[in-house]
């Protein structure tokens, strides 16, 4: 019985061993693919972060403050980048330190971007925009970390109100007809 056992256990091996090859040459094709995926996603993502044309498209928000997390996607909240030109439509669900308008209950800016900083991250393959943006009635500090997917996590940050967080795409937005002209 001893030597039954024996000799599936030897032709058993190789055909173990064979396989195991296989799989672990198909991970490694499968590593490989998409790591190239991941490294030009980012460069694809560094590119549009160095242009300055961009729009955020909000598909979650996380309030602070205990308010629960809320699902906006499909209702066009967006922050868009055109060189030094920002534009924000946003829900906001928090704590309000001082009054605002009357009838303000979002995040509704329109102003120049100020104090830029891009930092990039080869290791994590992500982008980080940092700037802010001042307008008559609030001043904003806005933080948008890029992933190579344009997967991207949006914060702002404002002496009136609490900090607030999105989550959403960042997608390139093409230049106005003018600025390709110059």
């Amino acid at each position: 019985m001893k030597g039954i056992i024996r000799s599936v256990f030897i032709l058993i091996i190789p055909v173990l061993l064979t396989d195991c090859a296989a799989l672990t040459r198909e991970m490694d094709k499968y590593r490989e693919k998409r790591g190239k995926k991941i490294e030009e996603g980012y460069e694809a993502i560094r590119k549009m972060a160095f242009s300055g044309l961009y729009e955020f498209r909000a598909t979650h928000v996380y309030p602070s403050g205990g308010y629960p997390a809320r699902n906006i996607a499909g209702n066009r909240y967006y922050l868009s980048v055109n060189v030094y030109d920002v534009k924000a439509f946003l829900p906001f669900f928090g704590v309000q330190y001082m009054a605002g308008r009357p009838g303000e209950s979002g995040i509704s800016l329109e102003g120049k971007m100020e104090n830029l900083m891009i930092e990039e991250s080869d290791s994590r393959h992500r982008v980080l925009i940092r700037f802010s943006v001042k307008e008559e009635s609030d001043n904003y500090l806005i933080t948008l970390d890029i992933g190579p997917g344009g997967n991207a996590s949006l914060s702002i940050s404002s002496t009136k109100r609490s900090t607030i967080n999105y989550v959403g795409e960042v997608i390139p937005v093409e230049p106005a007809e003018e600025e390709k002209e110059e």
